[in-house]
């Protein structure tokens, strides 16, 4: 039998480095792991009379650098249900899909729509399952006749937190400011609007990880759902729906 030949030049796999010594041994050594880039975000959630308001910015960062200016981070799970996203951009839209595709196949098999708490523990168990695995934080909000609004904070260990406001992501101590300030029970959709921007807002002022605009979502108890999309300009807010309408 040939014997292979020795090779000089090391084969990488993973953080191990394999390096053949002679034919009938191999030896391995630890490599040092890849440096973890840290992203930022600013993502809100809160009550709102008969339904909830989601909010984020559109800045996806890669440590110091812009890595995307139109960030999609405000994704709708089912049509009264919709999930904010925070930390790595793979893991969290791996668990949009899933959650997507779980919460769809209860509906068809139980000809019912899944519950916004059912939702959030089905999430639970599988960030709980990885423990820590997925660097992800997560908003879910929405409304169903037999819950009312609610609004789930989770953490990439499984933690679950049920709260009336909420807010995830490297700007989120500038947006809880405004959230404990100006939040009261039973808003009106318009309040509730101007009280998700301004905490985005303020964010992104002071946080270099969030800017470039900001999506929003409102889902009332019997109507339709509320989707505005902001962007940011040196001077204020510029709504684009209003923007569009004077251009015609």
């Amino acid at each position: 039998m040939n014997h292979i030949p020795p090779n000089e030049q090391p084969l990488k796999m993973n953080f191990i480095e394999i390096i053949p010594d002679n034919v009938n041994d191999f030896k391995s050594k630890k490599m040092e792991p890849l440096p973890i880039l840290k992203t930022g975000t600013t993502t809100v959630a809160l009550k709102i009379k008969d339904g909830v308001i989601l909010a984020t910015d559109n800045r996806a960062t890669m440590g110091y650098f812009v890595a995307n200016k139109n960030a999609k981070k405000l994704h709708r799970i089912q049509e009264y249900l919709y999930m904010t996203i925070a930390g790595g951009v793979a893991d969290a839209i791996y668990l949009i899909d899933l959650l997507k595709a779980e919460t769809e196949i209860y509906n068809l098999k139980n000809e019912k729509p899944i519950g916004i708490g059912q939702s959030a523990k089905l999430l639970q168990n599988i960030l709980y399952n990885k423990k820590g695995f997925f660097q992800v934080g997560h908003l879910l909000g929405g409304v169903t006749d037999s819950e009312g609004p609610k609004i789930y904070n989770l953490g990439g260990y499984g933690s679950i937190l049920e709260d009336d406001y909420a807010s995830v992501g490297s700007g989120s101590v500038f947006a809880m400011g405004i959230l404990e300030t100006e939040w009261k029970k039973d808003l009106t959709l318009e309040e509730g609007l101007k009280i998700c921007t301004r905490a985005v807002r303020s964010a992104i002022i002071r946080d270099m990880a969030s800017g470039n605009g900001i999506d929003l979502v409102a889902i009332q108890k019997g109507k339709e759902v509320v989707e505005k999309r902001y962007e940011i300009s040196d001077e204020n807010l510029i709504e684009l729906n209003l923007e569009k309408k004077n251009k015609k």
